[in-house]
């Protein structure tokens, strides 16, 4: 697979790639900064530093042939044309054309990607008019991705409105060894939702395609595989509980506790019942496990996993609740982490929108899938503190940094409040820290291994590492670093509803 700069040469793909060549062209003369010469300047030395490639362009007389002269020398790079979209909106806030430009990069890319597969792009107004007015809802899109790349995505990304833009940038996803490209197989299983005639033919055109790069075989033995029998199992999903602990404005130490609900039947949260108002600390516990028993009651029998997601304010972030108890009036308690996943989310940031843009871009490179060595910023204490001099400005210059680890637990006079503090102004979507102590080099390995398999995974590898702790006997259980890993995974595609919102 190649990506922006490398092959795609038939008569087709040529067509398509002027064809985004002139849009991205037509995008980058409607952003009104740059009718301003210096911001023009800009960006080309942020779109160089992003690529770590210096942009030497040609001087030209006019603003179009300079942006002509730009869009030249993304599409000449891999990862021009994201890098491209990513720096608009450091020129013009919420600027309009930077989604456009992020699916014309996914699109090149695309054709590159296939380009031993001519007869795809042969197939590509076809395939335009299927998939982008396909009628799926987001969680449906959600799944099929997921399902599509054997869970490495996990969601569209954010500028993907429909299942063409799906399938342009699983298009650029790798595929797994001996197994079928994820664009492959997001298409087959698309045809699920298409009217019969269109999606025989999409079933066809598909196997052919297959056949061409030898890999018929692997999409007839999916096909059989995917044949529903009375006795076929029925497929899991992801279901999400938020459970919003906010202060009491007006008494410390009090605390309104509220839920709210998502499926993939919702495309967003539904608020699910009465607030609990005026909960003391030590009650929090009880009104959590109240929450969890009612929500099981009311969903009924399904086969959905149940994510639990703590929305909590700065000063609780450092509550145990993976391991309060599932239900208080057990004997022994179970804890929440053994039947749940359980991340927790920062109430500040969902209700700070300052920082929702900042936020949003993070998400969107998490998303990406970059190996953690070059996503995951480790803070490393200093005794005098010179490690937080300009935290802040070096997780905002490293645009591949989506997850920070901190030194310590984010507790008052530590230095991991600060840590925690710039790493939510800066975007940084996931946080991992230790609750109870520094991290040590026991731990840092612990945190390694669950990223082994990239930050996507990541969730799903800590849940099955903390059911793993819960079956050991308690004495080994205090002491182990399972006990006391806390992740913050703050998803922007999933805002839970605010106590109040409308």
């Amino acid at each position: 697979m190649t990506s922006e700069g490398g092959g795609g040469r038939g008569p087709s793909a040529l067509r398509i790639r002027e064809r985004i060549g002139e849009e991205t062209l037509a995008a980058l003369l409607a952003v009104r900064a740059l009718e301003d010469r210096s911001a023009r300047a800009l960006l080309v030395e942020l779109v160089g530093e992003a690529l770590g490639h210096r942009a030497d362009l040609r001087e030209q007389s006019t603003v179009r042939l300079q942006l002509v002269e730009l869009s030249r020398f993304c599409t000449r790079l891999p990862g021009g044309l994201a890098a491209l979209a990513r720096q608009l909106p450091m020129l013009e806030e919420n600027c309009p054309q930077t989604v456009l430009v992020q699916r014309l990069a996914d699109e090149w890319t695309a054709v590159d990607s296939l380009a031993g597969l001519p007869e795809v792009t042969d197939a590509w107004e076809f395939l335009t008019e299927t998939l982008g007015s396909l009628s799926m809802t987001s969680a449906m899109r959600t799944a099929l991705v997921r399902t599509a790349t054997h869970a490495r995505v996990s969601a569209p990304p954010p500028y993907a409105d429909n299942s063409w833009h799906d399938f342009l940038h699983l298009a650029g996803q790798g595929a797994p060894r001996d197994g079928l490209p994820p664009w492959m197989l997001y298409l087959d299983r698309s045809t699920e939702s298409m009217e019969r005639r269109i999606a025989r033919e999409v079933l066809a055109h598909n196997r052919q395609w297959a056949l061409r790069v030898g890999l018929a075989e692997l999409l007839d033995g999916d096909r059989r595989d995917r044949v529903k029998s009375p006795t076929a199992p029925v497929r899991r999903h992801e279901e999400y509980l938020a459970i919003r602990i906010t202060p009491d404005p007006l008494e410390s130490g009090r605390y309104t506790v509220s839920h709210s609900f998502m499926s993939p039947a919702q495309d967003r949260y539904s608020e699910g019942g009465a607030s609990l108002p005026e909960v003391g600390r030590d009650e929090l516990k009880q009104a959590v496990s109240g929450i969890v028993r009612q929500v099981e009651r009311a969903a009924g029998d399904r086969p959905g996993d149940l994510w639990l997601e703590f929305v909590l304010p700065f000063e609780l972030l450092n509550l145990p609740v993976d391991w309060w108890p599932r239900d208080t009036g057990e004997v022994p308690n179970v804890p929440l982490a053994v039947d749940y996943p359980v991340v927790i989310r920062s109430l500040d940031r969902l209700q700070e929108t300052a920082w929702h843009r900042f936020w949003r871009r993070r998400w969107l490179q998490l998303t990406i899938g970059e190996d953690p060595s070059v996503s995951v910023h480790v803070n490393v204490a200093r005794e005098n503190g010179d490690h937080l001099r300009g935290l802040e400005a070096r997780l905002g210059d490293n645009e591949h940094f989506v997850a920070t680890v901190l030194s310590g637990p984010p507790l008052p006079d530590h230095p991991g409040h600060k840590e925690l503090q710039a790493a939510l102004r800066s975007g940084l979507p996931v946080v991992i820290w230790h609750r109870e102590g520094p991290s040590t080099d026991e731990f840092l390995d612990v945190v390694n291994g669950l990223l082994a398999e990239g930050l996507q995974r990541f969730p799903t590898k800590v849940a099955a590492y903390r059911r793993k702790v819960a079956i050991q006997d308690a004495e080994q259980d205090e002491q182990h670093p399972g006990r006391h890993l806390t992740v913050l995974w703050d998803n922007p595609d999933r805002k839970p509803v605010l106590p109040g919102a409308q």
